[in-house]
């Protein structure tokens, strides 16, 4: 039986593998303007129809939300987003601007190509074991963490 301490550890072998990825999308989505965590944020309030909470947002994306408003200066200066107070005052709420809607449309053709590299090198299916494998994991540890 292997020691644990002989077992690749899971957080840099995953911090490894993220930068390499994210660098990867980072080329192609510069064409359009973005980088992949701006995207990322940009794809998760479009999936809530264009305009969510904060707080759900930080949470949906595993940010810290001094992170989160870093990451968020930058889109709200360009004009993709804005940031307004909550149905709750003391609650934040992001919404897409018109401007976001086509900044998508455009960064979404090189997100495809960056994910047509990666997935006709790796295998689709390997990818499909590999993200449930990892949604598992993120599962695992967040709980780990409120315990």
């Amino acid at each position: 039986m292997q020691h644990i301490e002989d077992t690749p550890c899971v957080a840099g072998t995953l911090r490894r593998a993220s930068r390499s990825v994210s660098r990867l999308y980072d080329v192609h989505l510069a064409r359009a303007g973005l980088t992949t965590t701006q995207l990322s944020i940009l794809r998760t309030v479009q999936r809530h129809g264009g305009r969510m909470a904060l707080a759900q947002m930080a949470a949906d994306l595993v940010f810290e939300r001094t992170s989160l408003y870093r990451a968020l200066t930058p889109l709200r200066r360009a004009g993709l987003i804005t940031i307004r107070t909550g149905t709750d005052r003391r609650t934040k709420d992001v919404a897409l601007t018109a401007k976001a809607h086509r900044c998508i449309a455009a960064a979404m053709l090189h997100w495809a190509a960056a994910q047509r590299v990666v997935l006709d090198r790796f295998g689709r299916t390997a990818w499909a074991a590999v993200a449930s494998g990892l949604t598992q994991l993120a599962a695992i540890t967040q709980s780990a963490q409120q315990a």
